[in-house]
């Protein structure tokens, strides 16, 4: 109201008059639950809260969407990529997809944060179906017991392998500042997404910078400590390897491998090895691209172009069928053929 109408109202005066009126509802009271508080980190970078919170944000204008968000623990700083839309970010759903790019963009702008809250179970059958994604609910294999490594979702296998820890949730409260975010977000950006006029998810991720950098200006902190936590990853950092979805394929004789309805044939150098009957991983980034490695090591792939079938040569014109010759008696030949006719 006071940036849009430049009326100046306190908050608990106008919720008082916004709750006769059915604008707003009376917050429900909960059963009382003992918890202990916790203390936020001292430096930035040293915990980060990621979340998604489905909703419909453009209020049937458009399609109901997902936003993806990450806060930083210390500061409670939305973090954000200043030259993408990325960070709040709209995604259709709350998918790995938009989690990996999450991850990806905190990495390449920041850094790598120390620890991580991802995700709380809930529920007698463990986690929701949305926090799989981010914690893996299967038993682990006999393999895996014996290696003494836990089943993890492809989110947590990323973060295992940057150094990355992953402390679950076990409660709303104890990612506090991310689901106060989405509190807050859910009652003021629907209606600046409103006031702006948007009806796609192109047009809200485009109005999130200038949201993110007021409530930034607004609500942000100074940490305790100003050494500041993030681990900036190293300039040969292979993102391609790292920051990807990961699936398995065996390498056909035919040096091929068959992935999402494709044949992909393999283009090793001449000092490469034969990977005929080996496994091999295919990395698909965000944005849809797909590389191929044999371990670390990167494998060159192009897809596979069938031979072409030869059509059939055109034939000249047919000739036309001989005309039958008249049969004449052989008295008649024999004078024709001596000159007696």
């Amino acid at each position: 109201m006071a940036q849009e109408e430049h009326i100046s109202i306190g908050r608990s005066t106008l919720d008082r008059l916004l709750k006769p009126a059915g604008v707003r509802q009376k917050a429900q009271s909960a059963p009382p639950v003992h918890r202990r508080r916790r203390l936020c980190r001292p430096a930035e970078g040293m915990l980060l809260q990621i979340d998604g919170s489905p909703f419909d944000w453009l209020e049937g204008r458009g399609p109901k969407a997902a936003l993806m968000g990450a806060i930083d623990d210390a500061t409670g700083k939305i973090l954000f990529y200043t030259q993408c839309t990325f960070l709040l970010l709209f995604r259709p759903t709350e998918d790995q997809i938009g989690y990996l790019w999450l991850l990806r963009t905190v990495a390449q702008r920041y850094g790598l944060p120390m620890s991580i809250y991802p995700a709380r179970p809930a529920g007698p059958r463990g986690y929701h179906d949305r926090h799989t994604i981010l914690r893996s609910p299967k038993q682990p294999t006999v393999e895996e017991q014996l290696a003494g490594q836990p089943p993890m979702s492809q989110i947590q296998r990323i973060m295992a392998e940057l150094g990355i820890q992953s402390i679950p949730a076990y409660s709303p409260q104890a990612k506090g500042r991310i689901e106060r975010l989405w509190g807050t977000l859910q009652d003021r950006l629907t209606k600046e997404l409103r006031l702006q006029g948007s009806t796609t998810l192109e047009e809200a991720n485009a109005f999130l910078p200038s949201l993110i950098a007021r409530y930034n200006a607004r609500f942000a902190k100074a940490p305790q400590d100003p050494q500041s936590a993030w681990v900036p990853l190293p300039a040969d950092l292979d993102t391609s390897y790292y920051f990807a979805i990961r699936e398995t394929r065996k390498v056909r004789a035919d040096h091929c491998i068959r992935f999402a309805g494709q044949i992909l044939e393999l283009l090793p150098g001449p000092k490469d090895p034969i990977l005929v009957d080996q496994n091999v991983t295919v990395h698909i980034m965000p944005e849809g691209d797909i590389h191929l490695y044999h371990g670390r090591r990167p494998i060159a792939y192009g897809p596979f172009a069938a031979p072409e079938a030869v059509p059939p040569q055109p034939q000249g014109e047919a000739l036309p069928p001989p005309k039958p010759v008249a049969r004449t008696s052989t008295a008649r030949q024999r004078a024709w053929l001596f000159g007696q006719g």
